[in-house]
This record gives structure tokens, sequence and C-alpha cells, in this order.
């Protein structure tokens, strides 16, 4: 049901901004581009339209999203991204590029809908495989290191709930980390890790223990996170040629050790 639901809204776009006179083309991007699209995917358009018509599209967006099928829920993220969502819940994202944009996209990650002006032609070739971005990374561990040294703030007040979301906030930035280390061209969203994660990494994290409301439980979850993180965090740093921030790692471990008792593995 969901994937004639799906068709049909992919069809529905094709006829309604191809009637657009201000819409040059229109592609299907994401896992739909990819070829790696499943009946949970969601639909990602990329429309290019006239330099001087990226206003006025812009600002007509809500009313051709209705022509397009009624929605539940419509977000702008910015100017020029739009997420919508059926009453059947399809989501369907879409953005709004100009001609200039055609080079940044490859062949292997933008399918097209409607293209009367051939400008598929100026698609670059597939790309080569992402590598880890410098900058990220180093937020990702720094962010890490900071919310570790927040463990001994969360017992001694007792507030282990708050603990339990300090674990689960230091898991989801050992997944982002691992997810800078997957090497493919387009890594997609971040709903699909199964495709992406070897298998060891996503034994890793089903290994990481449930999480309680308990002293213990939130102790062992942070402990858990940090002896994943931290090797792998040392590593994309070598590779990416970024100094270690080792005086907040030290800092942080001491601050664990004096004031809880716990010394995590070096």
């Amino acid at each position: 049901m969901r994937e004639s639901s799906t068709s049909s809204l992919i069809e529905r776009a094709k006829q309604v901004l191809s009637q657009d006179d201000r819409v040059l083309g229109v592609w299907l991007v994401g896992s739909y581009g990819r070829g790696t699209e499943d009946q949970f995917s969601d639909v990602d358009l990329w429309v290019v339209v006239a330099e001087d018509a990226v206003d006025g599209f812009c600002d007509d967006w809500p009313n051709t999203s209705d022509e397009i099928a009624p929605t539940v829920f419509q977000r702008a993220i910015g100017r020029r991204i739009f997420n919508q969502i059926t009453p059947d819940w399809v989501r369907f994202d879409v953005s709004v590029s100009t001609p200039d944009a055609i080079g940044n996209r490859t062949r292997s990650t933008a399918k097209p809908l409607y293209d009367p002006n051939g400008l598929s032609a100026g698609l670059g070739e597939p790309g080569a495989p992402k590598q880890p971005d410098a900058g990220r990374v180093e937020s990702i561990t720094r962010e890490f290191l900071r919310v570790l040294g927040l463990l001994p703030v969360v017992i001694g007040r007792a507030e282990f709930v708050v603990g339990q979301s300090g674990a689960g906030l230091l898991r989801a930035l050992l997944i982002d980390l691992m997810l800078e280390d997957v090497a493919v061209e387009d890594r997609g969203g971040a709903l699909h890790l199964d495709r992406l994660l070897p298998a060891d990494r996503q034994q890793l994290l089903t290994n990481l223990p449930p999480l309680q409301a308990t002293r213990e439980s939130v102790i062992a979850a942070h402990v858990a996170c940090a002896t994943a993180f931290l090797p792998l965090a040392r590593a994309l740093h070598t590779r990416c040629a970024l100094p270690w921030p080792q005086s907040l790692e030290t800092a942080a471990r001491q601050h664990l050790s004096t004031t809880l008792s716990v010394d995590l593995p070096e």
C-alpha cells in the first residue's frame, strides 16, 4: 500500500512540476537517486529553477506542495529546503537549486524525473568515496568529552534519568563518529545503519549495556561508550592530521577518577 502511495506521489510531483514554466528540471535524489530505496524510504526531490525565479518559486512552494499531495506536516528549512508528510505518512523533501548547481551532483546520486533541457548531461561522474570530515570529527570528539565530563554532576545529584539522556547522547555521538569512517560516495540519512556500518560495529552498538535510571547503569553506559569511542576518535584524528585534544581528555579522565573512582580504559 505504501509503495503504491509513494509511486503515486512521485508521478504526481512530476506532473505538477513539469507544468511550472519556472522549473528547468527535477531529479530524484537520496535513496531513490542512488537506487537503494526500500518500502520505508522517503522521497527526495531536487528541483532546478531559473536564477531569477528562485524566490517566487520558493514563496509559492506551499501551494505547489498542496497540488502534489495533501499534507499533515510542512516545514521550511532555510530558504530552499522543504519537508512534507502526507496523511498516509509518505515523507517527501524538496531542495531547490539553480542551473549552476548541476555539476555539484553526480549521475550515481541523481535520477532524472523531468529533464526537458538535457541538464543531466552536466551531472558529474560518480564521486570518490567520502572521507572523514576533519571539522566534524573534531567537533564530535570535543562534544563527547564535554558530555562525558558531566557524569559526576548527574551522579552527584542522583539525576539518573538525566544520566540516561547523557548516555544516549554519547551513544548518538559514537554513531556519528562511526558514520564519518564510512567510505561511500553518499552516506544518506541516519535511518539505515545496517547498510552503512560493518557487522563488527553494528555488534558493538548492539552490545552496549541497556540503560536504566540507576547509578550503576548510567555509569556503565558512559564507560562503555567511551571505551568504544576514544580509540576510533584517535584514529580518525590521525587520519585527518588533527591534533588530539589531550588536555581535555586528561581533565575528563581525572575528573571521573577523582569524583567517582571511575578509571576509563586507556
